[in-house]
């Protein structure tokens, strides 16, 4: 579930892949990392029809495995270093976050529940533009290798 502002809930789509954690076990030439993309269902936004989405690009690691994400958190402070990693929000279009604080809270059974929260960017293209608050709170598929979808029906 996605609330921006005060008034705006959109539920969570697992209908097209575009929800998922995603853990790479990593190499001797790159670290194991872990990232979070959340799409959520077609609703109404200040009289208009969207699916906002979520997308949190890799986080590097030194957990073994998925199950060791449980409690792990990640927080970006600043637009220009959302901007640096390419984590973006979609309301009418991909935009940097202000700001966010994103936890895993727990694994359980091939899904991770996520907590997100944070000031997302409406339309930057509005002088000044236009930012709201936003909270998540998702239970997401944990996907390790594309064979991991037949889990989910996907």
């Amino acid at each position: 579930m996605l609330k921006i502002g005060e008034s705006f809930v959109f539920e969570d789509d697992w209908s097209r892949r575009q929800s998922r954690l995603m853990y790479f076990e990593g190499d001797e030439d790159e670290a194991a990392s872990w990232s979070v993309k959340i799409g959520f269902a077609m609703g109404d936004f200040n009289g208009e029809k969207i699916s906002p989405s979520l997308c949190i690009n890799p986080i590097d690691t030194d957990k073994k495995s998925v199950a060791e994400l449980a409690g792990e958190s990640f927080s970006v402070m600043t637009m220009e270093e959302s901007c640096d990693r390419e984590d973006s929000f979609y309301i009418y279009e991909h935009e940097p976050l202000v700001g966010y604080e994103l936890k895993i809270l727990e694994i359980k059974t091939n899904k991770a529940h996520i907590k997100c929260s944070g000031t997302l960017i409406v339309d930057g293209y509005a002088e000044p533009y236009t930012k709201e608050k936003f909270e998540i709170d998702s239970w997401i598929p944990i996907i390790e290798s594309v064979k991991d979808w037949e889990k989910f029906g996907l």
